[in-house]
């Protein structure tokens, strides 16, 4: 009988310490959590236009706002998460970003202000745009990007290579806390899909880019997890 009271005893023991222990790693994994404001990418590839189409059909996307939101959800879904980085969206972006031209030239001149105030170590203004208290902000640039086109078969097959580098910033000093950069190529095998845009006058198949740019990405975050 004393045995099985002392099981019980330590039984109950057990439990109540694990109960102890997750509830500790719980506070201490929200406590690690910080709020990451995603600002952009923004275009810096000389003659190109990404925002133009050469076969342009009524509800189609823009690349650079496919590409916007190809940024958001590699941040906001991604390994950085795991590290505590919880990505935020913007209310501004929730609103322009998903409506017609007009709205997405405004949000790309928003765009360019905001990465500029964030160059100058100004996040002031930046942070207003979100609804929640950030501890960082995330921004970055598409540096470069060469086109090269491959004939086969009597088709021709566009593949892109791009540069792009990502910031981190605090978002209460301006201080930059992390950068890394990333390169991707993509190349169409997909030939039912057509659309394009124009690079140095020449059309380029949007997918190509979309999976470079997807593959540049995912390099970054790799980047970012090592220096974290």
């Amino acid at each position: 009988m004393k045995v099985q009271k002392f099981y019980r005893k330590a039984i109950k023991i057990i439990f109540a310490s694990a109960f102890i222990i997750f509830s500790l790693a719980c506070e201490i994994t929200e406590a690690a959590t910080y709020n990451m404001g995603i600002v952009g990418i923004e275009n810096r590839v000389k003659n190109t236009n990404l925002d133009e189409y050469t076969e342009f059909e009524d509800g189609d996307k823009h690349p650079l706002i496919h590409v916007q939101e190809l940024f958001h959800e590699i941040v906001l879904n991604g390994e950085l998460y795991k590290l505590g980085l919880k990505g935020v969206e913007s209310t501004k972006y929730s609103q322009e970003m998903r409506n017609k031209e007009l709205e997405f030239q405004k949000y790309q001149s928003e765009l360019r202000k905001s990465i500029s105030q964030l160059e100058n170590g100004d996040t002031y203004e930046v942070v207003k745009l979100f609804d929640k208290q950030l501890d960082y902000l995330i921004y970055g640039y598409i540096n470069n990007m060469t086109v090269s086109h491959r004939e086969s078969f009597g088709s021709s097959n566009s593949i892109v290579s791009v540069n792009i580098s990502v910031r981190i910033v605090d978002a209460s000093t301006g201080k930059i806390v992390c950068v890394a950069t990333g390169e991707g190529s993509g190349s169409n095998h997909d030939k039912s899909y057509k659309k394009s845009f124009r690079f140095e006058n020449k059309p380029v198949e949007q997918l190509s880019f979309y999976i470079a740019f997807e593959n540049a990405m995912n390099q970054v975050v790799e980047k970012i997890k090592k220096q974290a």
